[in-house]
């Protein structure tokens, strides 16, 4: 298994080709601690038996899709554990080594190749992530083009924490949404829009994460530029998600100290047209912009 390490004055970050995962992510904060942002596992090979996407880039299509969809009249079967594929399942890109395209101090970009007909999508994907690092900033660039007309939703699942010494409950969430989706019992979405308002869902205004915990999609306010911010008062770490994508699923499971801000489009598109489009076809590549921008850190 390949690692990449890439510097920058403020950031110095982790990954490998394994699953595209960013591994660690380490900062320095302003009262001189050197901390890594991000819970991943002990050591690289432990990612090989990992069910939880550590960190990992998550495709072909990233959350919960109903076992079938129908595309220019063809209905095409997924593969699915009782009716749903989840993060496209045992052969989705988390589990898949990828190749390095190039690599700088900075930058590095890794690309991988999905075959017609694998979980059960059309079309044959060449698929890249770019990450960079840029002042105080994690900068994610995802692209990919198919040879024929499909579904693609792509997102990244690490796992961070701004005190990871302390609780996750300590720190305070705030999400730019007036909308999130409502879930059915196997939560797939079923298209219908909730409002947040006088809600447990409404994170409008930073608060403590106390006991909550969240595995939820929220439909992103579209004229905000930053869509979530995370805030530890203890480290004094701030976290920024800025994204060109129209959603953002916040998990936050009980079983870890630490949250996933998952920027991508709405789950169960295929099934749902009226929701934002998650097609791509040769002329029409899938791009997507993500940014982690971090304040109350020094350099290095």
């Amino acid at each position: 298994m390949q690692q990449f390490e890439l510097h920058n004055d403020y950031l110095s970050a982790t990954f490998l080709d394994y699953g595209a995962i960013l591994h660690e992510l380490w900062v320095t904060n302003t009262k001189g601690e050197s901390i890594n942002i991000i819970q991943g596992l002990a050591s690289p090979d432990t990612y090989l038996n990992d069910s939880w996407c550590h960190g990992a880039v998550v495709g072909r299509y990233a959350g919960r899709l109903t076992e079938s969809f129908i595309l220019n009249n063809k209905k095409y079967l997924l593969d699915h554990t009782d009716g749903v594929l989840l993060h496209s399942g045992e052969t989705g890109w988390h589990r898949q080594y990828w190749q390095k395209k190039s690599y700088a101090e900075t930058e590095l970009t890794l690309q991988h190749t999905c075959l017609n007909g694998n979980g059960g999508f059309p079309g044959t994907v060449q698929a890249q992530i770019t990450y960079r690092l840029q002042e105080q900033a994690l900068v994610l660039e995802y692209r990919a083009t198919t040879d024929a007309p499909t579904h693609i939703n792509l997102t990244n699942h690490a796992y961070f924490s701004l005190n990871p010494k302390g609780k996750l409950d300590e720190q305070y969430l705030q999400i730019e949404a007036t909308h999130y989706l409502e879930l059915a019992q196997n939560l797939v979405p079923t298209g219908v829009l909730l409002k947040t308002d006088q809600t447990a869902m409404d994170f409008s205004q930073p608060r403590p994460l106390g006991t909550q915990r969240l595995d939820d999609y929220f439909v992103l306010n579209s004229k905000t530029k930053t869509a979530a911010k995370l805030y530890s008062p203890q480290t004094g770490i701030s976290m920024h998600i800025q994204t060109d994508q129209p959603g953002l699923v916040v998990f936050t499971p009980t079983q870890r100290e630490a949250i996933c801000f998952e920027t991508q489009k709405f789950s169960n598109t295929p099934n749902l047209p009226h929701f934002p489009s998650t097609y791509v076809a040769p002329e029409q590549p899938y791009l997507h912009h993500t940014r982690f921008e971090f304040s109350g850190i020094a350099a290095r």
